[in-house]
């Protein structure tokens, strides 16, 4: 019984090895059946200086930008894997509209790596729930998933982390593009977009919350969100994406 289920094991793990790509995702030289070679993921995941808070990219060694005493933010603090600068707007890309799932693996593996450089093993035990930024129903059924999502299914194979909940929360308004609006027409733009699930507050209570999302720019859409969870008495809430936009 005991070499029967080590066959099964090997076999599957044969299978499963054989899916992979024999090519790295970015560079496309071999990557020994990896989503990516070593040369790129060092490459890729170089630290840079950025606010503490919101993770906005800095020119020098302060900790914390103007950018947050003028517009505060409600959440504790951003991390982002780096700006939005090659070649992750590429891979988002491939992801959100070329239909290419492989990619969430990738950026929540590159993800993954890059907060464990930030966070320590205890305070990834003391979160209690990561929550995916919620699409609209009409967008989700046009696209077929939630990218935030996918990557948050990849990131938690590679974290000590919770099991995600159900979102508790709820995209009411479909909102028009975000990309090109300024900071009053982002907000005007999602004034009413969320809610919560009435049944999710008393669960929110108390709890540490992470927030997953691709790309953050301005921080209007998870200001929003934190608006909302807030209201729930979450006692924290973090905030994890790919890219986070620099402002000019």
């Amino acid at each position: 019984m005991r070499y029967f289920l080590r066959h099964v094991y090997q076999q599957s793990q044969n299978l499963f090895e054989a899916c992979l790509p024999s090519r790295c995702l970015l560079c496309h030289l071999s990557s020994h059946q990896a989503l990516i070679c070593q040369f790129c993921y060092k490459a890729i995941l170089t630290e840079r200086p950025c606010c503490l808070h919101c993770g906005c990219g800095l020119t020098n060694s302060q900790d914390f930008c103007g950018e947050c005493l003028r517009h505060p933010f409600y959440f504790q603090q951003l991390h982002a894997i780096a700006s939005y600068q090659s070649p992750f707007p590429e891979l988002i890309k491939q992801l959100k509209y070329n239909n290419q799932l492989l990619y969430a693996d990738l950026l929540g593996l590159l993800l993954a790596s890059s907060i464990k450089q930030r966070y320590t093993a205890q305070q990834l035990q003391d979160i209690d729930f990561l929550i995916p930024v919620p699409l609209h129903i009409t967008k989700h059924r046009k696209r077929g998933f939630n990218q935030a999502q996918l990557i948050s299914d990849a990131l938690i194979k590679h974290l000590p982390l919770p099991t995600m909940i159900n979102s508790p929360l709820i995209r009411n308004k479909f909102t028009h593009a975000q990309e090109g609006l300024n900071r009053k027409q982002r907000t005007s733009n999602l004034k009413h977009a969320f809610s919560l699930h009435e049944q999710s507050s008393m669960s929110l209570k108390g709890k540490y919350v992470v927030l997953i999302d691709d790309v953050v720019t301005t921080g209007a859409t998870i200001n929003s969100l934190c608006q909302c969870l807030l209201a729930a008495e979450v006692s924290r809430i973090d905030v994890w994406c790919i890219c986070r936009t620099e402002l000019g």
